[in-house]
């Protein structure tokens, strides 16, 4: 009995593991999809965006992991069935139970997994990421110049540089005729871009300046080093931020009550802390879903396909139905119960289908043997 058993075990573990790379390997490809924007708007390097979307996993494989257990337990009884291997086991006088347990254990294995994934390794990747795209954004010299091209922030603003390395630009050309009584040329060694106050400028290094005097002269004056402000012509980039998902759990339950930002939205933080801790429980309910298609009703000799389908638009739903409740959550503390409440109660359901027609199913099968 055990053998069987360990049996079942491997029958859904390969195919869970399987499964869930293939899921993880297509949710990284669109995630780095979205990264796009980071080089074509802040000209960020392959490095960079390879980074971004690296850290953006642990999140993506915690919302697949439950999709791919449904799928790599289907798939694992359906090949039970498909060599009527499931026949012989209920003849031989194993209990519905004794079948399903072994696959439990698996998808146990995926719950606490699941559970590392929430409260540990997405935070830390996810502040990674954050700081990594708050860099790529903030670094104001990749996103406006272009060595060697005349670029235009600005109405009647335009910079030059004839060349960009590691954020220090030389041979800069400077014009500013947004004044047009009094417009500026400004022609320096080097420069770089920093943030004055929380406002974006160019630092200048054996500078010079001209200019035209009201009656008409040339204006020139040299400086060692002086300051361009582009106050309204860049935004500045502003503090770095830690979103929800970025927070660890013990953030998302005791927010700093000196943090306005924190006070203020401390039921979404709440939503997020309860969406951590429920969410693994999907990996029962679609796991038991995927039991209950296969296991949970006659013998078909036509196969399980129609039966798969709906179980498995039903496992969409609910899972749907889960990110439904997080959101309303942030809004009416009182639904957080129902983050847990849904995955609890489907999987219960799921069990007493299983469980209840026992002899029913036990009796189909042995029917079935016999003949």
């Amino acid at each position: 009995m055990n053998t069987l058993q360990s049996y079942f075990f491997r029958q859904t573990w390969h195919p869970l593991f399987i499964t869930a790379s293939i899921m993880a390997v297509l949710a990284l490809l669109t995630q780095s999809l979205s990264s796009v924007d980071l080089i074509i708007d802040n000209r960020a390097s392959l490095i960079a965006v390879l980074k971004i979307t690296g850290l953006a996993l642990p999140q993506l494989f915690s919302i697949i992991l439950p999709f791919a257990v449904f799928i790599a337990i289907a798939h694992g009884i359906q090949q039970l069935h498909t060599d009527n291997e499931i026949m012989v086991v209920y003849a031989s006088g194993m209990t519905q139970m004794q079948v399903i347990s072994p696959i439990l254990r698996t998808v146990s294995y995926a719950v606490l997994l699941n559970l590392v994934i929430n409260l540990f390794v997405q935070p830390v990747a996810f502040r990674s990421m954050r700081e990594t795209i708050y860099e790529v954004r903030s670094d104001l010299a990749s996103s406006v110049i272009k060595p060697g091209e005349f670029v235009s922030p600005a109405n009647n603003l335009t910079i030059f540089a004839q060349d960009l390395q590691n954020g220090v630009m030389s041979d800069v050309f400077i014009y500013d005729g947004r004044d047009p009584e009094k417009p500026i040329a400004l022609f320096a060694k080097s420069g770089v871009f920093a943030n004055v106050s929380n406002n974006p400028s160019i630092t200048l290094n054996e500078a010079s300046r001209q200019s035209l005097s009201k009656d008409g002269s040339l204006e020139f004056l040299e400086f060692s080093s002086t300051s361009f402000e582009l106050d309204g012509v860049i935004d500045p980039q502003g503090d770095l931020l830690y979103k929800y998902s970025d927070r660890y759990i013990s953030e998302l339950f005791y927010p700093d009550l000196n943090d306005i930002w924190e006070v203020t939205h401390k039921k979404q933080l709440m939503a997020e802390g309860h969406y951590r801790l429920s969410s693994p429980l999907y990996n029962y309910a679609l796991a038991l879903l995927a039991l209950v298609a296969l296991l949970g009703g006659q013998f078909s000799k036509l196969g399980y396909a129609k039966r798969l389908i709906s179980f498995g638009v039903m496992a969409l739903v609910v899972r749907l139905a889960g990110f439904t409740v997080t959101s309303a959550s942030g809004d009416a503390e009182i639904l957080n119960i129902l983050q847990y409440l849904l995955p609890v109660f489907v999987s219960l359901v799921c069990l007493w289908v299983l469980l209840s027609p026992l002899k029913i199913t036990n009796r189909t099968y042995k029917t079935k043997a016999g003949k």
